[in-house]
This record gives structure tokens, sequence and C-alpha cells, in this order.
């Protein structure tokens, strides 16, 4: 069964002045939170890490992928940088079908509109907490009943769990 899992880059340190906002990196907390995140992911062993290019989303990866028992294919695209869910679905949807599981690491509101949209009208307690909030190092992570990745729609996936650092503590 294929696994895909979104997570919202860690805290980022607030612009200072004349940095684009491309270049911010993390804060402390953003660090701590990047580490949780590789505990969660760990037990799905992602093969592949789609990731926005912004330093903050690739620093949470950076940091995140130690936690895992082997690294994944990395793919850092520019494209995934304050993309909009059409772009996400359409990337995701090229995945070669040889690939298990996939983890795309990005940045609100393009992560948390496309995992809303994933859940269609599933009225389970995370499901409902998901709509809410995205919070940075959210974990939203879907396992794909029919079809492959091309295929991928609200009716061919189920949330199987929607995490964030606070919720764990």
């Amino acid at each position: 069964m294929a696994v895909l899992t979104l997570l919202r880059h860690a805290k980022a340190a607030q612009p200072v002045s004349g940095q684009d906002d491309f270049d911010r990196p993390l804060t402390e907390r953003g660090r701590s939170d990047s580490a949780w995140a590789g505990s969660i992911l760990a037990a799905f062993k992602p093969d592949l890490a789609l990731v926005s290019a912004a330093r903050r989303t690739h620093e949470t990866w950076q940091i995140a992928a130690e936690a895992l028992p082997k690294a994944p294919e990395l793919a850092l695209e520019h494209g995934l940088y304050l993309c909009k869910p059409a772009q996400l679905l359409r990337r995701i949807q090229s995945v070669p079908a040889t690939v298990r599981s996939v983890v795309a690491v990005g940045h609100n509101p393009c992560w948390h509109e496309f995992a809303v949209w994933l859940t269609g009208d599933d009225r389970e307690p995370e499901a409902l907490m998901m709509r809410e909030k995205f919070p940075t190092a959210a974990l939203a992570i879907f396992v794909l009943r029919d079809g492959g990745w091309s295929r991928l729609s609200p009716e061919s996936v189920a949330l199987r769990r929607f995490t964030t650092p606070k919720m764990d503590s």
C-alpha cells in the first residue's frame, strides 16, 4: 500500500531587513520540531522526498531525514515554493508507480488546502482538527486505497494520521 505524507515546514525565523522570504532559516524550535517530524516519518520509510527549495523547507527536511533508516531520493524543487494545490497534485501524480512512499515538504496555504481537499468528507476527529489548522511541522499521512499516484484524489486515499508537535507532547 502506498503512503503520502504532507509535512509543513517547521517554525521559521521572521525575515530580517532585506532578506527574501525564500531565504528564511528555521528557529531553534523549528529545528527541534523537524527532528520530531523525522521520528514520525521513520515508520513510513519514504522512497521519495519532494521538497520545496526554500531554505526553511530544505532545513526541515535535512533535519527530519536524519531519523530515517535510509535516505530517500531527494527532489528539491523550486516549483513547490508557494505553489497552488493543483500544482502539487500534478507533481505527485507524476511520481512513478514503483515509488511506495512519498513525503512532500512545503508551505501553507497550499499544504493545508491540499490536505483538506484529500480528506473529502471525512468526519473523523483528526480530519476535523486538520481542517481547523495545519501548523508548522504538522504531518498529514494518507494511505492510497486504490490506483496509483497518477489517480490521486479524495476517493483514492484515506487519512491515516494527522499530528503536530504540540499534539504529541
